[in-house]
């Protein structure tokens, strides 16, 4: 079944089939259907203004990502410098894997609690030491830290070593 619009057209073009024979179509014709061509296809799928805000909102949130990262997240040291935040990363990894060493081997009570308190011991010296380091990141203060972070691997180390050997003699 043809529609009702089909039909009509195919009526009129029927009935005036002498008069599209007779006349020519403008000699712009040709471009007058492209341009309205090119505006009805820029009309459905022009996307360049929304690349433009998608890659505007990328670009935005790239820089408040860094400037959060870099206020907020980034270790403070860095900006002290980039080696000695490996270094003193790589010191707190160690000392955190003995010090779970360390738990690991003790069986009395008032052996961790003494352990405890010695690190409590070591986290106010530390947060002191870290407190001069971001007030005055000089040399001095930074081989203060590194020597801080190096007396405590060696502390925790003795202690590992001396749990195991009283483990061992005990069984």
């Amino acid at each position: 079944m043809k529609n009702l619009e089909e039909e009509e057209l195919e009526k009129f073009i029927r009935d005036n089939k002498d008069k599209f024979d007779i006349y020519e179509p403008e000699s712009n014709h040709n471009q007058h259907f492209l341009k309205k061509l090119i505006r009805k296809f820029k009309e459905v799928i022009n996307i360049v203004p929304y690349l433009a805000k998608v890659g505007l909102v990328t670009i935005l949130i790239f820089i408040l990502s860094f400037l959060i990262w870099r206020t907020y997240i980034c270790p403070p040291l860095t900006r002290i410098s980039l080696k000695y935040w490996k270094v003193e990363h790589d010191y707190r990894y160690q000392i955190h894997r003995s010090t779970q060493l360390t738990y690991n081997y003790i069986n009395n009570f008032e052996v961790k609690a003494k352990f405890k308190f010695e690190l409590q011991k070591f986290d106010d010296s530390y947060k002191i030491l870290r407190k001069q380091l971001r007030e005055n990141p000089s040399a001095d203060n930074i081989a203060n830290m590194l020597r801080f972070y190096q007396e405590e691997l060696l502390t925790l180390e003795e202690n590992i070593q001396n749990y195991t050997n009283k483990n061992t003699q005990s069984n």
